[in-house]
């Protein structure tokens, strides 16, 4: 019988650091990974003003704070833990760090200010992280986004485009998408990415489909003919080119290979005439990646 860790120092050593160096952190680097970073001096209550992790980019800014709980407590009661350091960090950076909560089973990210803490799949990646500041930073309202009229050019998809970036601006991290044969669900779908694309809302977007000619159609007709610039290619498990910004795979082929992808790749997946019963058969490839999700049908 595998015991638990029982200390915050043994989730850290047992738990914690195998996941860092899972999403590609190099835990022995301290230029990268470092442990109990002081923020506001040592001994100062309430938490002692120290740190779990300080995770940080390549110029030596912080990007992220990781606070880690023992198995026995929930990841989240480091939420005014981890609020009070990333809000000490940013008056020393230009920016705000990320966050993460994690008791080893369970891990939590937030954006503190600007999101709520979420549960996710595990850690994000560095080139994760990098990217998701990068849209942060420079990203554009999608209320103020023009839609591409080249690419759908009927009211009834501008209103379906419209409300889904509605849900997505109310905070919402999911949207479901109604529209009926023959009303151009593929080009309202472009358009779409196209906006997220121009307003720097996604760099990385899936496409998902239950069957290869779905799968096909999304390539060719979709991404090759409407956004024909950007760089696209289906996902096997045999390969996956992660220099991409477009990826269409089927919901079978994912559910083999999307741990090989972290859990931070992907801004945005559109699941294609997915029904609820394959929601609930490949649940945990649904909720694998941290992305908005768009459900079509």
């Amino acid at each position: 019988m595998r015991m638990r860790p029982t200390t915050e120092a043994a989730t850290r050593a047992l738990l914690i650091d195998p996941a860092l160096r899972s999403a590609g952190w190099n835990t022995n680097d301290r230029s990268r990974v470092a442990l109990e970073i002081p923020v506001d001096g040592y001994d100062k209550e309430p938490w002692n003003g120290v740190t779990d992790y300080c995770l940080y980019d390549a110029t030596g800014n912080v990007i992220a704070v990781v606070e880690a709980k023992k198995c026995s407590r929930h990841a989240r009661d480091a939420d005014e833990q981890l609020k009070h350091y990333v809000t000490e960090i940013a008056k020393r950076q230009s920016f705000s760090p990320f966050g993460f909560m994690s008791n080893g089973r369970d891990t939590y990210f937030w954006e503190v200010g600007i999101a709520n803490p979420r549960p996710i799949a595990g850690f994000f990646s560095p080139d994760d992280l990098d990217r998701l500041l990068f849209l942060r930073q420079n990203q554009l309202p999608l209320a103020s986004a023009s839609i591409n009229t080249a690419i759908a050019d009927r009211p009834y998809q501008h209103e379906a485009i419209r409300r889904v970036a509605e849900a997505y601006t109310q905070g919402k991290r999911r949207a479901l998408l109604v529209m009926a044969t023959g009303t151009g669900k593929t080009r309202t779908t472009m358009a779409l990415i196209d906006m997220f694309f121009r307003m720097r809302q996604a760099q990385h977007v899936l496409f998902v489909a239950d069957r290869d000619a779905l799968v096909d159609q999304a390539l060719t007709d979709g991404f090759k003919a409407h956004l024909p610039n950007e760089p696209r290619d289906r996902i096997y498990t045999h390969r996956i080119d992660t220099s991409k910004r477009l990826f269409v795979v089927t919901l079978q082929t994912l559910s083999l290979c999307f741990t090989k992808l972290s859990p931070g790749f992907f801004d945005l997946v559109i699941f294609d005439e997915v029904h609820r019963s394959i929601f609930n058969r490949f649940s945990e490839v649904v909720e694998y990646f941290d992305a908005r999700l768009a459900a079509r049908r």
